[in-house]
């Protein structure tokens, strides 16, 4: 089941969108991605087992696991063949706050934590039952009704995350997050000496630093954001592949292709058609939400 929704709410003075709610069993893979900038999707596995892929680890997924993907995140998942997964999962856009505030916990503790791993012991799949209750017959006070479910779902997810992170988080450093955002908004034209400009370091040294972030250098940061770029750029319908190739920084159509079917290990009408993008119907849905 995939439902297309649009609901909108304020939550700690930030205004949330639910978009996207899917329940049911992932017979095939999901291919690697990630997600563009304020995006996440909660997802949590409520039967049959399978594995999620972010970067280079692996981990297991089994009834009860809950995870979170937001922003940059690349992740594929992998059901077992014999007793694939079966999941609930939301997908939102949390809209950038005009101040900045460190007393919004639960949505500072999203934003801190763009991809985060584990357990619930929250009972959220009794939070999750009601959502699906309520959409599936809108009575009188229907709109209070399903915000507060979303919203008390939201509170049971950042109790799992808080409960199960370290006292002290380690924040994310102001060059750090400089970096982040050239890769975010620059991927396009971005260069190592851009990059460079924003550390003060020598290539070699930035390129040590992006190793320390990242886990691998320049290159294949850069490559990983046009990627992630392109899949947002597919999804929305809005674009042909030729303009998607100039919007990401390929000199040529060709090129674009071969950098794509090499990341992600398949064409993009073979991507398309895993995923479900079939443009027109997103067009449709985009029209929907909107």
């Amino acid at each position: 089941m995939e439902l297309r929704e649009h609901y909108s709410f304020i939550l700690e003075g930030q205004k949330l969108h639910i978009l996207m709610i899917t329940h049911g069993t992932i017979t095939a893979a999901v291919p690697r991605h990630s997600h563009s900038k304020n995006s996440y999707e909660i997802h949590y596995i409520y039967g049959g087992k399978g594995i999620l892929a972010v970067q280079d680890t692996r981990y297991p997924l089994s009834p009860g696991t809950l995870f979170v993907t937001g922003p940059g995140v690349e992740h594929a998942q992998y059901p077992d063949t014999a007793d694939p997964m079966q999941e609930d999962c939301l997908y939102f856009y949390l809209e950038e706050p005009d101040i900045p505030n460190k007393n919004s916990h639960i949505t500072n503790t999203l934003r801190s934590h763009p991809f985060w791993y584990g357990r619930d012991s929250q009972n959220m799949a009794r939070t999750i039952r009601m959502i699906h209750e309520e959409l599936a017959q809108t009575k009188l006070g229907h709109t209070l009704s399903i915000t507060a479910c979303f919203q008390h779902y939201l509170v049971l997810l950042a109790r799992n995350m808080s409960s199960a992170l370290p006292g002290k988080t380690k924040e994310i450093g102001p060059v750090q997050l400089k970096i982040e955002e050239a890769f975010l908004y620059q991927y396009r034209d971005l260069t190592l000496d851009d990059v460079c400009a924003i550390t003060g370091m020598c290539r070699r040294q930035t390129q040590r630093l992006l190793e320390e972030y990242y886990g691998y250098g320049f290159q294949k940061k850069r490559t990983a954001s046009r990627m992630s770029a392109a899949a947002s750029f597919l999804a929305s319908g809005e674009y042909t592949v030729d303009e998607i190739a100039d919007l990401t920084g390929y000199s040529s159509l060709s090129s674009f292709l071969q950098a794509f079917k090499g990341y992600y290990h398949m064409t993009v009408k073979e991507y398309r058609e895993s995923v479900g993008m079939d443009a027109c119907k997103t067009r449709q849905a985009s029209r929907k939400l909107s």
